[in-house]
C-alpha cells in the first residue's frame, strides 16, 4: 500500500516491501519475511543489511534464532531531515557554481505539472511583484491545490504582491483568483481575451496558453525568458492595458 512512498524516501523494491511487511508481522524470521513478501532469502537478507543500517530495522534473538523487526514508523520522518540536511549542506557550493556559468539573459521552457511548479518557485525566488496578462487562474488547476496553498503561504510571508489583468469570463468561470490577498486587479474586455497568458516577475517573462480556465492543459509547455531589457518593456505594455481596462 505504501511501497512507493518508501521508494520516494530512498529505499529500494525489496527494501520497501519488506519494511511494510515488518510493520504487520511485528518480528520475523528471514524465512517468515521471504515467504510473506515472495523476496528470494539471499535478496531478504541483502535488503535487512541496509534496513538496518539506516535504522529502519534491527534484529532482535528469539530461542536462538535471529528475528528482526521493524523501527518506529517515526524514523521516516528522521530520514526525511538527514537527507534535507545533506542537500542544505551542498547547496551553498551548488548554488556559487550554478550561477557562476548562469547567464544574464536566457530562454529555456518547463513542461508538465512538475515543470509549472518550477516556474511558480521562480516566483518566490525572484520575490518580486508578479504582473499577468490574460490571466485564467490556471493556479486553481486541482493538480495544484496543496502546492499552490503552500505557495500562497510563502508568498505571502515574503510580501509578494500580484497585479493582474484577468479575462472578463474569470469572473463567473474561475472567481477563486479574485480572492487573492495582496492582489490588485483588473479585466480584458471580452473581445480582447484569447487562450494566451504572459507573465513577468523580476527579469522573468513566461508564455503560455491554457486548457479552460483554471484548468491547465494535460502537459503544458512554459516558455521562459531571462532578460531585465524585456521583462521592463512588458512592465511598460502592463501599465498601459492597465490604465486602459476596467
Amino acid at each position: 500500500m505504501y511501497e512507493e512512498t518508501f521508494k520516494n524516501l530512498g529505499m529500494s523494491p525489496n527494501e520497501a516491501k519488506i519494511y511494510e511487511e515488518l510493520i504487520h508481522l511485528g518480528e520475523s524470521s528471514i524465512n517468515t519475511i521471504s515467504v510473506k513478501t515472495n523476496v528470494n532469502r539471499s535478496n531478504v537478507y541483502d535488503a535487512m543489511e541496509r534496513l538496518v543500517e539506516k535504522g529502519l530495522a534491527a534484529g532482535v534473538m528469539i530461542k536462538g534464532q535471529k528475528h528482526f523487526r521493524a523501527a518506529h514508523p517515526r524514523r521516516l520522518l528522521e530520514l526525511l531531515k538527514e537527507k534535507q540536511e545533506e542537500v542544505e549542506h551542498i547547496l551553498p557550493d551548488l548554488t556559487k557554481k550554478f550561477e557562476f556559468h548562469h547567464q544574464e539573459e536566457e530562454v529555456h521552457f518547463y513542461r508538465g505539472i512538475e515543470g509549472y511548479k518550477n516556474y511558480m518557485f521562480d516566483i518566490l525566488k525572484e520575490g518580486k511583484t508578479y504582473y499577468c496578462i490574460g490571466a485564467k487562474g490556471m493556479w486553481f488547476d486541482p493538480r495544484l491545490k496543496f502546492f499552490r496553498m503552500k505557495f500562497d503561504r510563502e508568498r505571502k510571508k515574503s510580501n509578494i504582491q500580484f497585479k493582474h489583468i484577468f479575462d472578463e469570463e474569470v469572473k463567473t468561470k474561475s472567481p477563486e483568483p479574485l480572492k487573492f490577498e495582496k492582489n490588485q486587479y483588473k479585466f480584458l474586455p471580452k473581445k480582447y481575451c484569447s487562450n494566451l497568458t504572459i507573465e513577468f516577475f523580476g527579469d522573468y517573462t513566461v508564455i503560455y496558453t491554457g486548457e479552460d480556465y483554471g484548468k491547465l492543459k494535460e502537459k503544458p509547455t512554459l516558455f521562459v525568458l531571462k532578460s531585465k531589457e524585456i521583462a521592463d518593456g512588458f512592465k511598460k505594455l502592463f501599465q498601459f492595458i492597465w490604465d486602459k481596462s476596467g
